[in-house]
């Protein structure tokens, strides 16, 4: 179950400012979500789609990141 207060993470590591981590908890309690970073998670796949089914430019810069892929550390 999720807490009743939202928790901003102390160390900030992500240094997502306050509304964001809010909104993501709001997301997240929506959808029944585990934590906000699901939420947040959610949220930024979705808009994605939306983005790239809407504007072409933007499906081709994603297309080209997609292929670059993640780096490992």
């Amino acid at each position: 179950m999720l807490s009743l207060d939202m928790k901003v993470p102390k160390n900030r590591q992500s240094r997502l400012s306050d509304d964001v981590w809010l909104a993501s908890e709001a997301i997240a309690r929506h959808f029944r979500m585990s934590s906000s970073r699901d939420g947040l998670e959610a949220a930024i796949r979705n808009y994605v789609l939306q983005l790239a089914e809407k504007d072409s430019n933007f499906s081709e810069i994603w297309e080209q990141v997609k292929q670059e892929g993640v780096e490992e550390a």
